[in-house]
């Protein structure tokens, strides 16, 4: 697949990748991101953690395991992004393909004409967009929530932008997510009479630097800062967001907020005009120490990524002014003196030596001329297995040099201890990320950084305390000790006046009732083991509903329905007010009374509720049903494989929209009760062999089919009829 840049090259292959129809079709299928390090042991341990398999460092053996792993197997592959044209070093990674079952494909997306005519296959090239479809797309970013009067003295200037943007996609839809906040007539026409146009560009360089000026100028700040990161980096939210608030670039304004609340703004905004792209799950590379599931398990644990179009990329580096930049990047001493924020990869490459003394000396033994250095991040592109080693002349020797440093990063180093006087000569320190390293105790002149915002711990399997005067971290407000098992926490949070986000609370072993003394807690909260709580006291000792900053879940834990160590008989839910499905209740084999109410926010009672698919006979102990007050409820989905086969009274009270029909053989059941549910038409024939009492208010079409009438009559005892209703009762014909 051929293409200029920002033609969506990398889109069409996305949506070919995720269709539903290609899954069906192959029996695995892997994407990888090549870009312009072209390295094949990169790429072929790249695609093996794709499948899920784990893998070391050594070259012979990740190619056997790849060739093994495809081997008779209908397979789709996609590398995006390929610039390397040199046949011999495609070839020896072709090989790794040729035993694929017949009808496997790979895809391979790239700028250059060269590299398509070298894989010997069929090119498609993509070419721009039409005039009408630009235009389309255009308004589609820019206009499409507008009152449809205000478009008309919009259009006519925004089609001659849409033109300007010479039928490139990420063209358009940067500056008409830019445009789509302006809304008066002189704001587009300075747009389109902008001499950035003039440029001497392909149409897409205009454009994306005519987004950037437009943005305010926090928004500029904290865009140009990206250019921290390599082209197709996979960045975390929290990540970025945590960084920018340790250099200053995200400062309140509102009492009431937080800088985490605006630094969500702040994605939003820039996504919004397509200089940052989420990245899909399905697309999420798994780098880090770990590979296969274990890791896509753990990478998924740590919320939403980001990456940036190249292109993107460059304008960002161009905005920096090289103040944000890559180590690899620099050519001369110039630049590295003008540099602040300065990321590197991990690593020699594919042979480095783990067990080497000097580790990434060589390549950051220049640092020392940085005294006014504020970040420095390693990166781990290489997808290393194993942790990386640092030398300690960097943490002795050159470290200590960087006295203006806001943010530090040692996450997935080798590393079992830091030297003790480090952090005395870093109290600027604001960010400090020790995740995925060996270390099991933390100095005790940590506590010195008494401007340190942002600790991140996390993954550090071996770490067993934290220092006992950590409560003189008076500007901690981020914490994460996620998957930090043998972690003891001699300090109570409640010591950290200024904790407003805590990763990892299993980790503290805290009581529920601990939590009600962290008054600042913001996001997301995450709960594990409820069933230890003794009762209903210690639970409102948690002082849950003062903490407004907390964000209120949709869904419900899984251990809600885990049939092996509930025994519930009697479950109600209720007034769960941002919960958008049920849990898989048909899973609990002694429930006997269910009750669900004031559930506004569910529309459906889908196939999940039953449980697993391969249940014979779901819910199959329950005898009470009570569905009450469910106002956004549409839809019962029926399985037809004899569920609720115990029931005995069914109660649908309050649920104003909902359509449809019931289970179809309700053997058991004697009481019926359909209440204030006017649209509720109930037509299909049911078995309600048992039934002695039918009551109906206020749903004025509900009307039954039974099979035997005499039999019904004869069984149906003390119906009352409080409201109006329909009732048929006839043979079947």
């Amino acid at each position: 697949m051929l293409e200029w840049g920002a033609l969506g090259k990398t889109t069409l292959a996305k949506a070919v990748y995720n269709d539903e129809k290609v899954n069906d079709h192959f029996d695995l299928k892997a994407w990888f991101c090549v870009s312009e390090q072209y390295d094949a042991f990169r790429i072929a341990k790249g695609l093996l953690q794709e499948i899920g398999l784990q893998v070391d460092d050594n070259i012979n053996q990740i190619q056997i395991k790849l060739k093994e792993s495809l081997k008779r197997k209908k397979f789709l592959i996609v590398l995006d992004d390929v610039w390397n044209d040199n046949y011999n070093e495609w070839d020896d990674l072709r090989n790794l393909f040729v035993q694929g079952d017949l009808g496997s494909k790979i895809i391979v997306t790239t700028r250059k004409e060269s590299v398509a005519l070298m894989m010997g296959g069929g090119a498609m090239n993509v070419g721009i967009l039409s005039n009408e479809v630009s235009w389309a797309l255009f308004k589609r970013h820019s206009l499409e929530n507008r009152d449809p009067e205000e478009h008309l003295e919009l259009e006519e200037i925004g089609k001659k932008i849409a033109e300007k943007c010479k039928g490139l996609p990420l063209a358009i839809k940067t500056l008409a997510g830019m445009l789509c906040s302006k809304s008066t007539i002189e704001e587009w026409k300075r747009i389109l009479r902008s001499e950035i146009w003039e440029l001497p560009d392909n149409g897409i360089l205009p454009a994306l630097m005519l987004s950037y000026n437009e943005l305010p100028p926090h928004l500029k700040r904290c865009f140009s800062y990206c250019a921290i990161f390599p082209k197709d980096y996979q960045f975390y939210r929290e990540q970025i967001i945590q960084l920018w608030i340790a250099n200053g670039l995200v400062q309140k304004l509102q009492k009431d907020e937080t800088v985490e609340e605006l630094g969500n703004q702040y994605i939003l905004e820039l996504r919004s005009r397509s200089l940052l792209d989420r990245v899909p799950d399905s697309l999420k590379w798994k780098g880090g120490t770990f590979s296969g599931q274990d890791l896509y398990k753990y990478s998924q644990m740590d919320g939403e990524k980001f990456v940036m179009h190249d292109l993107v990329n460059d304008l960002a580096q161009i905005a920096s002014s090289k103040h944000c930049t890559r180590l690899e990047d620099i050519e001369g001493s110039h630049m590295l003196e003008r540099t602040r924020h300065l990321s590197y990869s991990t690593g020699d490459g594919k042979f480095l030596s783990y067990s080497s003394g000097d580790g990434d000396f060589g390549k950051l033994k220049t640092l020392y001329k940085l005294e006014q250095l504020r970040t420095l991040l390693p990166i781990n592109i290489q997808l290393h297995l194993f942790s990386v080693n640092l030398s300690k002349r960097v943490l002795h020797n050159i470290l200590p040099r960087l006295t203006v440093l806001r943010a530090l990063s040692f996450s997935g180093y080798d590393i079992k201890d830091v030297p003790n006087d480090l952090f005395i000569k870093l109290k600027l320190l604001r960010f400090l990320d020790l995740s995925w390293t060996m270390i099991k105790q933390l100095p005790d002149s940590i506590c010195v950084l008494y401007n340190l915002e942002t600790l991140i711990v996390s993954s550090c399997g071996c770490l067993e305390e934290l220092p006992l005067q950590m409560g003189n971290l008076i500007n901690l407000h981020y914490l994460d000790i996620r998957r930090c098992s043998r972690l003891k926490m001699p300090l109570h949070p409640s010591k950290l006046k200024s904790l407003q986000v805590l990763l990892g609370v299993k980790c503290l072993g805290l009581k529920l009732k601990d939590l009600g003394e962290l008054h600042n807690l913001y996001g997301s909260l995450s709960i594990a083991e409820l069933q230890n709580v003794v009762d209903r006291r210690e639970a409102l000792k948690a002082n849950m509903r003062e903490k407004e900053h907390i964000e209120r879940g949709t869904k419900f834990p899984n251990w809600v329905a885990d049939y092996s160590y509930l025994k519930l008989e009697t479950l109600s839910l209720s007034h769960c007010n941002n919960c958008d499905s049920l849990p898989a209740l048909g899973q609990l084999p002694s429930l006997k009374v269910l009750t669900i109410g004031y559930m506004d926010r569910i529309t459906e009672v889908t196939e999940e509720f039953y449980g697993s698919p391969s249940s014979v006979k779901p819910i199959n102990s329950l005898e009470w049903l009570k569905f009450n007050r469910m106002n956004g409820w549409k839809q019962w989905h029926v399985l037809g494989r004899g569920e609720f086969p115990a029931l005995q009274n069914l109660s649908i009270e309050g649920c104003p929209k909902l359509m449809g029909k019931l289970p179809g053989n309700l053997c058991s059941l004697t009481g019926l009760t359909i209440s204030n549910c006017p649209k509720f038409i109930l037509e299909t024939p049911i078995q309600l062999s048992s039934l002695k009492r039918f009551e109906v208010v206020g749903s004025l079409n509900v009307g039954i089919l039974f099979d035997h009438a005499e039999l019904f009559a004869s069984q149906l005892q003390g119906m009352m009829q409080i409201a109006p209703c329909i009732l048929a009762v006839c043979r079947k014909p």
